[in-house]
């Protein structure tokens, strides 16, 4: 199974949701790969294993598409039954995928190799337009796409849909949008979120909208701390943070069950 959280818009909490929902499913016994394919490699950041992404400068993802490190050395571990694989320079890796088509085949062909090692493998891409970025959204599965919410959010999620239709991908592979950042006592998210269902009813008749993700300053709390909402190892959090936690636990976890994948 093969996913990626998108939006053409930057911060959305793509990469954070990315990582909680690889753990979510580790946890559940399931062997997960998340292939960054953004140079900041931000998600080893999330769980505290930034240090790992500069441990080696030979077992980057494009060492391995080019097969000069192995799967081993490639897949860096940051929890049980959890990898991930950090990428070097994803405008490289682009302008090579974009000159080279014997190139472009063999990373094709890693995709799917990969994918049959592992039971689930979530990409996570930046926002950016590249040649990476349309292979993978031609290869996964199911794009979930996330939007923040307000104007800028609701403008994101209308130019990812151009992006899809310039790029000539199919459309039917959203098949979720996730709207993030709901606040109950604010008015831009309610009126961000009926134009989006508009908009959604209008372009995407077949895609799913999820319940909103609830604004939560305090995932940010623990991302600080290297700390995933679904760890089980709290000796480093306070009673508050501890709090905190099981109740975005709660929250992502209720989310995660909702899907269909």
């Amino acid at each position: 199974m093969t996913y990626t959280y998108f939006c053409k818009k930057g911060g959305v909490g793509k990469t954070t949701i990315t990582g909680e929902h690889a753990a979510f499913l580790a946890r559940k016994g399931k062997k997960v790969l998340i292939i960054s394919i953004d140079d900041q490699n931000s998600v080893f950041e999330m769980f505290g294993c930034s240090g790992k992404v500069f441990d080696r400068d030979d077992n980057y993802f494009e060492h391995y598409i080019a097969r000069l490190s192995s799967l081993d050395d490639t897949l860096i571990p940051i929890r049980d039954n959890l990898y991930a694989v950090k990428t070097l320079n994803t405008d490289m890796l682009s302008k090579k995928l974009t000159l080279e088509r014997p190139f472009e085949r063999q990373f094709t062909e890693t995709l799917k190799e990969l994918a049959e090692v592992f039971d689930v493998v979530f990409f996570d891409l930046p926002p950016s337009s590249n040649r990476t970025s349309e292979l993978v959204l031609d290869f996964v599965e199911t794009v979930i796409l996330v939007v923040e919410l307000n104007k800028l959010g609701v403008n994101g999620f209308y130019n990812t849909l151009q992006y899809f239709v310039d790029a000539g991908l199919d459309m039917n592979k959203i098949k979720y949008i996730l709207p993030n950042c709901f606040s109950k006592i604010k008015s831009v998210p309610t009126v961000a979120l009926e134009e989006l269902n508009a908009l959604v009813n209008e372009h995407l008749n077949d895609a799913q909208i999820l319940p909103s993700i609830p604004e939560k300053a305090s995932i940010q709390s623990l991302q600080t701390k290297g700390v995933s909402v679904f760890d089980d190892d709290l000796k480093n959090l306070t009673p508050y943070e501890k709090l905190q936690k099981k109740i975005i636990e709660d929250i992502f976890t209720e989310f995660y069950n909702s899907l269909v994948l």
